[in-house]
């Protein structure tokens, strides 16, 4: 009896390893700013030039579930960077649309249509709509 209880738990979390879709921190050349979120959630923007801004963020939802993220985002103005890719899933071609907003102190992500969430996310997880504060 326990070795099958053992034999469960070992399988759910190897599936669960298996699933998981964890991006790495760049490296970001020169100096980069780190912002976390009230939920364990971090983001920290690197290289960022009046045409673009290099990023990366991950967002913690319900059950521990996560969002990963990178790229390199093209400015539409002063504060407000674009990140798009296309993927398909499914056999359907999915676009994510990505708005990086950066205030003073925060960052703003806004996932149009909530695509990026369709390709980067847990099922309890999300983007559209997490603000990050500067750290400390």
């Amino acid at each position: 009896m326990i070795s099958k209880v053992f034999y469960l738990i070992f399988l759910a979390i190897l599936l669960n390893a298996a699933n998981a879709d964890v991006i790495s921190i760049p490296i970001f050349s020169g100096e980069s700013t780190k912002y976390t979120d009230p939920y364990g959630g971090e983001l920290i923007l690197g290289e960022r030039t009046p045409e673009q801004l290099k990023f990366w963020f991950r967002t913690i939802g319900g059950n521990y579930h996560q969002c990963h993220m990178t790229g390199i985002a093209t400015s539409r103005n002063n504060e407000t960077y674009i990140y798009s890719r296309v993927e398909q899933i499914n056999e359907k071609n999915v676009f994510c649309s990505l708005s990086v907003i950066v205030l003073d102190n925060s960052v703003v992500l806004i996932d149009e249509g909530n695509h990026c969430k369709a390709i980067n996310c847990g099922q309890r997880a999300g983007i559209n709509g997490a603000v990050f504060h500067r750290a400390k």
